[in-house]
């Protein structure tokens, strides 16, 4: 029954994904056709993303920390898990509120670098959309313990429709008052979504929340001080990934014209598949979590296990086709109007780069989330500091002689060995941990990705003269159908063993 439920949860969150990317695309695209790019869209987009990025932080750690002591609180008794979550919520929203002070009053330094070629008055306009957003980080932190309270008590639709109803109501809103607001709609689409999705997640938690709470200090709540004692490496780990990224973006603006773009809409690409490994995992962490609160460690073990090779056995040719065919699949995506050939060719590079990062990027989240199941978020922030100290440092040096994919490339690596790092803490974390199954489906991984290789690479050369489309198309169904005609055997295993 467990297995059925998971995979159950699994196909609903896949349709979900694929709908809220699809509405991500056509919000990009209407919002591009009313608006264009001018300098006021770009003051928009810097301020958002800035206040995004803290959403995103808050999110992840919350996703992680909060689910993982709300279920161990909730195992040991339901009314305390309740009063955890109130008090949660308070903690959060001084939390909060001490960051959205602190823009307030940082906001013309914040403008200054995070684009510090700007002139003094755009400096300051850009100061002045910080200061307008930074309020909404309250409700973003709301959202956040709303979404990881319903992910720990295993509704997982109404978290990912999210991007949904914010793609939505940008659409919305930009095609009725375009003409009457002009680029003032992207404001109050950007407060409309986020009122919208705090009110629609609060109201679906209300059952796991109390509805009266006598007043008390809420820091006094052990729940609460477990709860910011593993936050606090979370929040340096994932502050961490945001310095790499900046240092990315900083050497792609070396290179040549259009590369800074052109990355970027190689990372929409790369996003597609890693949001679908991402909340793969997310799902199974609430299963793993909930075997450790009840002791049942070697459950927690096996279905890591379990889950590391079905998933990797679904994206190794994912990985294989995105790197070889990047070019047909940037060119089938963007390649049209104003992004030539030599714009394609960029973010072909930068796609084949990240397209390395799929399978390791299964390891890093899977064995990382048993690790938080255990309360540990110590050792995967170390893992996370030390895989991207070496990111930097490998695109530092190889961006000079490999340009865009040396720096994605780095970033994939980084991910190999964080993955390889949560894998030897995680062992020394769980005595159940055994990874001999792992081992024994190697030799089919390796046969079905060569094969796959072959057989997209002898595509290419011999549809050379073809689209693109009926190119990659081509090599997917056969590619594809090669590979998984090597795993059958494999595949056929792992479903039969997860049935019964």
């Amino acid at each position: 029954m467990k297995q059925s439920r998971i995979f159950r949860s699994l196909f609903s969150v896949t349709g979900i994904i694929l709908l809220g990317k699809l509405l991500g695309f056509v919000k990009q695209a209407v919002t591009a056709s009313a608006f264009g790019a001018t300098i006021e869209t770009d003051l928009i987009s810097l301020s958002q993303n800035f206040i995004g990025d803290i959403q995103y932080l808050l999110t992840q750690v919350l996703l992680v920390s909060f689910t993982t002591l709300y279920i161990h609180t909730r195992e040991k008794d339901e009314l305390t898990a309740k009063q955890f979550t109130t008090d949660t919520i308070k903690v959060f929203s001084l939390i909060s509120s001490a960051f959205t002070i602190m823009i307030l009053l940082a906001a013309p330094a914040i403008s200054r670098i995070i684009a510090p070629s700007y002139p003094t008055e755009l400096s300051l306009r850009l100061s002045r959309y910080l200061r307008l957003f930074s309020p909404v980080l309250i409700l973003f932190s709301w959202t956040a313990i709303f979404h990881s309270l319903l992910n720990a008590s295993r509704r997982f639709i109404p978290g990912e429709l999210i991007s949904v109803n914010q793609s939505v109501i940008q659409i919305v809103l930009v095609l009725l008052f375009q003409h009457l607001f002009g680029v003032k709609t992207l404001l109050f689409s950007f407060f409309s979504y986020t009122v919208w999705n705090v009110f629609y997640l609060g109201f679906l938690s209300r059952r796991y929340c109390l509805s009266h709470s006598h007043a008390h200090n809420p820091f006094q709540n052990p729940s609460v001080r477990k709860l910011l004692r593993m936050a606090g490496p979370l929040f340096l780990g994932y502050s961490v990934v945001y310095v790499n990224q900046q240092v990315d973006k900083i050497l792609s603006s070396s290179l040549e014209s259009g590369t800074v773009t052109a990355m970027g809409y190689a990372a929409v690409l790369s996003n597609l598949v890693s949001t679908f490994i991402v909340s793969f995992c997310s799902i199974l962490f609430t299963d793993i979590t909930t075997c450790i609160s009840q002791d049942n460690h070697q459950g927690a073990a096996s279905l890591t296990v379990r889950a590391a090779s079905l998933l990797t056995l679904f994206f190794l040719p994912v990985s294989i086709l995105t790197i070889l065919s990047a070019q047909d699949i940037v060119a089938i995506v963007f390649g049209r109007g104003a992004f030539d050939s030599t714009a394609v060719h960029i973010a072909s590079q930068a796609l084949a780069g990240y397209g390395l990062m799929f399978v390791p990027l299964i390891f890093r989240e899977l064995f990382s989330r048993l690790q938080y199941g255990y309360q540990d978020s110590r050792m995967p922030m170390l893992s996370s500091t030390i895989s991207i100290v070496t990111n930097i440092f490998l695109s530092i040096a190889l961006c000079p002689y490999f340009g865009v994919l040396g720096i994605t490339a780095a970033s994939s690596v980084s991910i190999v060995i964080c993955g390889i790092l949560n894998v030897i803490f995680a062992k020394r974390l769980s005595s159940c941990l055994l990874l001999k199954p792992l081992l024994h489906q190697l030799p089919f991984f390796i046969i079905g990705g060569i094969v796959c290789c072959f057989i997209s690479l002898w595509l290419s050369s011999a549809l050379a003269d073809y689209s693109p489309l009926l190119r990659f198309t081509a090599s997917v169904f056969c590619a594809g159908g090669g590979y998984f005609l090597v795993v059958s055997p494999l595949l056929w295993s792992l479903l039969r063993n997860q049935s019964s």
